[in-house]
């Protein structure tokens, strides 16, 4: 149990790695460019090959619903976090308008992970508490997934009234650890319909706020190199 408890903290606090990598790291801009397109596609990799597997392997039709209902609900929480309307211009990463947007998305990205990492908490848990190997190996591939998630959250992150958020973040995979521990497991269909919500919050984040970007950096290098790079954690992820 303390292992697992250990290893939950652990995967919480990568993305304090990604978070501080960016304040560490003169280059912001072209950072941003790049952590931007990882984190397309590493939450692409993460619903391609770990949430719509998990649920197409439960069999139940009606996740569907829940997977709307995440995307609709998160499409109605985005209307309550700061949105400033987003054009692409030259040196577009300069502007004020710009980083409004990244934060935009951060707010965004850290309300799906929350939620993601509760399911993801409880699973590494039960996993660990089954063979300590197969915990550790968990663990490695959640914090290669937190930390270019990190680096998206970072304009976030840095300012001052971010804290409690970023906090709840960090915080979130072991609290459903504890869940597990403190009801004995969690059944199989609040697991999906959790899945189904996350699924959905995480389509929403893909299609309406990181594709965009992905075509307003078109023309940056950087752009090209963090999807690269992107390809490249879901491949050693996929291998552990």
């Amino acid at each position: 149990m303390f292992l697992a408890l250990i290893l939950l903290l652990v995967a919480g606090l990568s993305f304090l790695v990604g978070i501080y990598l960016f304040k560490g790291i003169k280059n912001k801009e072209k950072l941003m460019i790049a952590s931007s397109s990882i984190a397309f596609v590493v939450i692409l990799g993460l619903i391609i090959f770990d949430l719509a597997p998990e649920l197409i392997e439960m069999k139940k039709w009606y996740f569907i619903i829940f997977i709307i209902l995440g995307l609709v609900i998160l499409s109605i929480l985005d209307l309550f976090v700061p949105h400033h309307h987003h054009e692409h211009h030259e040196h577009d990463e300069k502007t004020l308008d710009h980083q409004n947007h990244l934060i935009h998305i951060s707010i965004v990205t850290i309300m799906a992970l929350m939620l993601h990492n509760l399911v993801e908490g409880a699973a590494l848990y039960g996993i660990t508490i089954s063979s300590a190997k197969s915990g550790i190996l968990m663990c490695i591939a959640i914090t290669l997934h937190n930390i270019p998630l990190g680096l998206q959250i970072s304009n976030y992150a840095i300012k001052k009234k971010s804290h409690l958020l970023i906090v709840l973040l960090v915080l979130s995979a072991l609290v459903g650890g504890l869940l597990v521990l403190l009801f004995g497991g969690i059944s199989e269909i609040i697991l999906g319909i959790i899945t189904s919500l996350t699924l959905g919050m995480l389509l929403h984040l893909l299609i309406f706020e990181l594709f965009g970007e992905i075509i307003n950096n078109r023309h940056h290098i950087e752009n090209y190199y963090g999807i690269i790079i992107g390809i490249i954690l879901m491949i050693v992820i996929n291998l552990l």
